[in-house]
């Protein structure tokens, strides 16, 4: 999609969820991490099992991980180990590396936070090429403390162990690291994500699900947060993507949230 189509879409998204009028429903089963991109759904549970949904029924994926990601970049996970991961047709095959979280939702880019909260990323050439164990591989280690860390189509975002928000700007394809220094935003959040259409959403420490206001490719730092008062207090994991908002809540219940 072009950009600029992808912006334009953005914007109606924030104009129509200006009011909160989300209609929720309850999806059967329980996961502690969900992501949602190119229109498809991955989740791990309590026990690190993994699932993918497919025509409203979850679907056991072989294999054990406690974060998983579907992007543009294919799909990713690192284990309890912290092993990193890369589905390839039905295999799961181990990438270089060692990464806590990890986020596929980039240009083809894959990005996520070790074990000491150092962010990395891998740009185009290393995520779509990867095929295996002799497939060349450049994590990008970049400056700065982060425990969580998601990126859209032109920027990246990030949260610290204190909470604090910050943002990289500049991100393309070729160039993950994105260029300039990190930008703070205020406000304080656990987890942040960012969709497919540069949209971002996360939980503050309260357990309230928060989104970026008018974000674009002119302004990718966006202006001011919005509280969406879904489920207030319960929630400890959200990720967005075509017109779902996805929440999971502290007693690991899923919910599918659209406009």
């Amino acid at each position: 999609m072009p950009l600029h189509i992808a912006t334009l879409l953005f914007a109606l998204h924030c104009l129509l969820t200006a009011c909160n009028g989300y209609s929720c429903k309850h999806v059967p089963g329980q996961l502690i991490q969900i992501d949602a991109g190119v229109g498809q759904v991955i989740g791990v549970s309590q026990n690190h099992d993994i699932f993918t949904l497919y025509e409203s029924k979850w679907n056991q994926v072989k294999g054990k991980l406690k974060h998983a990601t579907v992007g543009p970049a294919g799909i990713w996970g690192v284990n309890s180990a912290n092993k990193i991961y890369k589905l390839i047709a039905t295999e799961w095959e181990e990438v270089p590396g060692h990464l806590k979280q990890i986020d596929a939702g980039g240009d083809q880019i894959v990005s996520g936070a070790s074990r000491h909260d150092t962010p990395f990323c891998l740009s185009m050439g290393s995520t779509v090429g990867y095929t295996g164990e002799n497939s060349a591989i450049y994590w990008i280690g970049i400056d700065g403390k982060l425990k969580y860390y998601s990126c859209g189509p032109y920027s990246c975002w990030g949260v610290n162990k204190q909470d604090q928000i910050f943002v990289r700007k500049g991100v393309n394809s070729t160039h993950c690291q994105g260029v300039g220094d990190w930008q703070h935003i205020p406000g304080s959040l656990t987890m942040i994500e960012v969709g497919g259409d540069g949209s971002v959403y996360g939980v503050n420490p309260n357990g309230d699900v928060h989104r970026r206001d008018f974000i674009s490719a002119c302004k990718p730092e966006g202006d001011g947060w919005t509280h969406i008062p879904l489920y207030s207090g319960q929630v400890k994991h959200v990720s967005y993507d075509t017109g779902h908002l996805w929440i999971i809540l502290k007693d690991d219940k899923i919910y599918d949230c659209t406009v």
